[in-house]
This record gives structure tokens, sequence and C-alpha cells, in this order.
């Protein structure tokens, strides 16, 4: 469980005031705080409404602080898991990371001479991991062709390779540039 700094406060706070009560408990069961003296501590909150208030508020920001601290730490959201399971044994499992994928992907895309860039995007779905990828493509280049085969190339090529089940890879075409990524200048007469 990881506190925020506030809530670090808020404990520490907490904790002060449980040193203070618990040390005034063991002068009093010691009998270093007399009688008197615990019993006229305590008839001041009786005494004037004033001091009842303070106590009253007092308690009310001990119990807000310790409800905040209960539920302290508790993600609301779910992390995102960062890698993939390759193969479980009985000796335990062995995993590959999101990353580790996203970057064999990316280096699959640039084999291809007809693609001029590639950015990719791996997340693990329910029994696998699904991979997008956005790429520019050279001009006049079949590009349901060239999609067909990239998408079955990085999955055989995913699979083969990590043992990972790739259940779909989506391409995106964004431009058809000229070398590297620089679009095409319209033609001026």
């Amino acid at each position: 469980m990881k506190l925020k700094l506030f809530d670090r406060i808020l404990l520490a706070i907490l904790l002060i005031a449980a040193i203070v009560v618990s040390l005034i408990l063991l002068g009093m069961a010691t009998r270093l705080i007399s009688e008197s003296a615990a019993v006229g501590f305590v008839a001041l909150f009786y005494h004037a409404w004033q001091n009842s208030l303070i106590l009253a508020g007092v308690g009310i920001v001990v119990l807000l602080i310790a409800v905040r601290l209960l539920f302290a730490g508790r993600s609301t959201s779910l992390q995102q898991p960062t890698a993939a399971l390759i193969r479980q044994s009985e000796t335990g499992g062995s995993y590959i990371t999101l990353s580790a994928i996203d970057s064999m992907a990316q280096k699959h895309c640039r084999t291809n001479k007809r693609i001029c860039e590639c950015y990719t995007s791996v997340r693990q779905v329910e029994g696998g991991v699904s991979i997008g990828v956005r790429i520019h493509v050279l001009p006049d280049t079949d590009v349901v062709e060239l999609c067909d085969s990239l998408q079955n190339t990085i999955k055989q090529y995913i699979e083969s390779y990590t043992g990972v089940t790739v259940k779909e890879v989506g391409v995106l075409v964004e431009s058809m540039t000229a070398q590297g990524g620089n679009a095409i200048a319209p033609r001026v007469e």
C-alpha cells in the first residue's frame, strides 16, 4: 500500500494523538496523574459549552482522519498489465513485457520497404495481446494487399518468437508519403 504525502501527514497526526492518549492512560494507570487532576481536566469540558465544542471538533477531526486512512492506498482504477504470459509450467511462469512485443512489431514493420514510418501499440486482452499499427506508406502502394500481409506476418512473427497469442492486429494507414514521412507537395503550375 503506497500512501500519498497528504495521507502520510494525516497518519503522523493520528499517531501523535494516539501516543499522547497512550501516555495519559499510562500515567493514570501508574498513578503519575492523580485522580483529582484527571477529574479536574474532564470537568473542564462540562463547565463551559465552548470547551465541549472544542472537544467535539477534535473528535470529528480524528474520526475523519481515521476513516480517510482506512481507505487510503486503495486504487480505484485497475493497473494495466505490463507483461504477457508466454508459458506456464509446474515451476512457474515465463513472461514478456508488452514493450518488448511492441519493439518486435515495430522492427518487423520497418523491414518492409513500402513502409516509411511505423507506430505501434500493444495491449493485453483476454487470452493474448492486441496490436495496433499506424503506418505511413510510399505512394502507389496497394494498401489492401499491404495491410493483409502486414496483419498476417506480424501475427506469425510475434507468435513464433514469443509464444504469446496475438488475438488481433489492427492496421491504420495514416498517409501515403514520399521519402521518410514528408508529404508529397502539391504540383504548382
